[in-house]
């Protein structure tokens, strides 16, 4: 099985070395699950997309946002058809465009739209599972409140803090602020159980809106499971009764270890919790109802 990639829906892979996206990082992108032809989660992913075209200005307004929504719909259907593979990650990208020298935008950008289809990671489905393996990252989020919650093309802070450690047993690290409060995993969201709640961080100076972290939050209130934003400390995440992961691949994953580190040098356990367990079962179940990729639109 191949990867395809579609630009601004051809399958030629000429991408334009004055694009702003190349440039200066200067677009969105979303990262979704396809399961068995089911764009996972594609309200969710759609809204973020929106929000962040609007914010950046790659769109003048909901309306030509829309537009571009619905042009990403048809590249994700002509991907899907050259995929033949009901399972894969679907990666969506939106850049400005082409724009000249200079930080100064065009009037009226001509959006680059860059859709590919890759096969799905084998061997990921055993940590759900078995839990995962986390460190302290010493790299810290920048903090922007203008940027904050956006999935924009600027990813060296997580860059940074994953290059940190080549040990494969490892899967995750914990990123903080620079202040010291946790805000979100190299590529997760992050939930501490505590007393029953789930903790989740603030995301108002900096960090990423988790499609999938909304959904597990709206799970859990249904159940009647209290969730709570709030500034997370180390001493706070080190006494926490269970703590997992989330985001639009892996789904939950359990954290069960917290491995020594420059920032941290004594190891730490969490069992992994009925509470995570009951989110993981209603989750999957929630899943299994999401729209195929011939009904997007």
């Amino acid at each position: 099985m191949h990867a395809v990639t579609l630009v601004n829906g051809s399958h030629n892979l000429g991408l334009d070395a004055l694009d702003r996206g190349l440039a200066y990082g200067d677009g969105v992108f979303e990262t979704i699950a396809l399961q068995q032809g089911q764009v996972q989660l594609w309200q969710g992913h759609c809204e973020r997309l929106t929000k962040g075209l609007l914010r950046l200005g790659l769109a003048a307004d909901a309306a030509a946002a829309s537009v571009l929504v619905t042009k990403l719909i048809s590249d994700i259907q002509v991907a899907y058809q050259r995929f033949q593979a009901p399972d894969g990650v679907l990666k969506i990208t939106l850049t400005r465009g082409v724009g000249g020298r200079g930080y100064a935008a065009p009037q009226a950008p001509q959006c680059t739209r860059i859709v590919s289809l890759a096969p799905w990671p084998a061997g990921r489905e055993r940590l759900s599972i078995a839990g995962v393996n986390s460190r302290l990252c010493c790299h810290p989020w920048s903090v922007n409140s203008a940027l904050a919650g956006l999935k924009h093309l600027n990813r060296l802070d997580q860059v940074m803090a994953r290059n940190e450690w080549q040990d494969p047993h490892i899967h995750e690290g914990f990123m903080l602020d620079p202040e010291g409060y946790i805000i979100s995993g190299v590529m997760s969201s992050v939930f501490l159980q505590q007393q029953g709640q789930l903790i989740v961080p603030l995301l108002d100076q900096c960090g990423v809106a988790g499609v999938m972290a909304r959904e597990v939050r709206v799970i859990a209130e249904q159940a009647g499971i209290n969730v709570i934003q709030g500034r997370i400390n180390v001493a706070a995440l080190l006494s926490a009764d269970a703590v997992f992961m989330t985001n639009s691949l892996n789904g939950i994953w359990p954290v069960v270890n917290l491995c020594p580190s420059r920032s941290h040098t004594k190891s730490h356990a969490w069992p992994i919790s009925d509470l995570t367990l009951g989110l993981q079962k209603t989750l999957a179940v929630n899943l299994l109802r999401q729209p195929l990729v011939g009904e997007l639109c």
